[in-house]
């Protein structure tokens, strides 16, 4: 699934077909001696290790690192994205990319892309980043992002010391229904294909609770799906050269209630676009379902129904 584009850059989920990258890519010196060296060599070994690191953590968490593509031949160089460790209390960005491809200003454009969606689509006010005390490029690039560095530092179960950086303060809390309306429009804003923008569609798993009830009502019944069956047929339509093209749904009405750590949002909404080539318009009505996980809200259910 496409995550993200920049000028030179397409940042997309990891799939198969890309475990002899992977493989590569656990071999260098470089990821040895920053990271780790999980004891991967084989395409087998790299398939599990892939699946496991790469891929089960985009739909669980909705965070991970992406697959790093060059946009005018669509090689594969490296990996980027935005984490959350155990150990770090916000999100934090990660990459790494083939020692071929350094010197070329790719980690840098990838690192920026990411820091700017975390930003923008996630809704995170502050990232963090960690390297090995020694990896003194690594340290000037987040400097040069404008992340700050902010201790040197052992955290359990990471080997060796760990050189913290962040992006600066957390932004002051807003209050809760603020908060909830800004996961709502960020949510209708994944959509988004207009103006030749990119379907943010891999933040949606993000955005919901894992086992999240989605309902879409309509004429001939009630249709319940996970949150898995609701992102990958969007993420097909809305793809570049997908059947939905030029599509925007937003917000036309609002009310939340909240009660604690659960609020319900009623919604009616305008939704239009080109599907196989025909202009459309339409309208409906959505009640969202949200819940305060700790550090953020989450979406626990949706349901719609589109309106004559």
């Amino acid at each position: 699934m496409l995550v993200l584009t920049t000028e030179r850059l397409r940042l997309r989920w990891f799939a198969p077909g890309d475990e002899a990258y992977v493989l590569e890519q656990l071999q260098q010196d470089s990821w040895k001696l920053n990271i780790n060296d999980p004891g991967v060599r084989d395409l087998g070994a790299a398939r599990f290790w892939m699946e496991e690191k790469l891929i089960r953590p985009c739909w669980e968490k909705g965070l991970g690192l992406w697959a790093v593509e060059r946009g005018s031949d669509g090689v594969l160089m490296g990996m980027a994205g935005i984490l959350q460790r155990d150990y770090l209390p916000v999100p934090d960005i990660g990459y790494a990319l083939l020692p071929r491809y350094w010197g070329q200003g790719y980690a840098r454009e990838a690192a920026r892309a990411c820091l700017d969606y975390a930003r923008e689509v996630l809704g995170e006010p502050q990232v963090m980043a960690t390297t090995a005390p020694f990896n003194e490029a690594s340290g000037r690039l987040l400097e040069d992002l404008g992340l700050r560095y902010l201790e040197t530092t052992q955290f359990a179960g990471v080997e060796g010391l760990s050189k913290v950086y962040a992006t600066g303060e957390p932004t002051a809390a807003a209050d809760e229904e603020a908060r909830i309306a800004g996961l709502l429009r960020r949510f209708f804003a994944v959509f988004n294909t207009r103006q030749g923008r990119n379907p943010c569609l891999a933040a949606l798993p993000y955005m919901f609770l894992p086992e999240a009830v989605i309902s879409r009502a309509d004429d001939t019944g009630l249709h319940r799906m996970s949150v898995q069956d609701f992102v990958l047929p969007r993420a097909e339509l809305l793809r570049p050269g997908g059947r939905l093209q030029q599509f925007d749904e937003a917000i036309t009405q609002q009310r939340i209630e909240r009660h604690g750590r659960i609020a319900q949002a009623w919604l009616r909404y305008r939704k239009q676009g080109v599907l196989d080539g025909e202009a459309f318009e339409a309208e409906g009505v959505k009640t969202v379902q949200v819940l305060n996980t700790g550090r953020r809200w989450q979406i626990a259910a949706l349901a719609w129904e589109d309106l004559a």
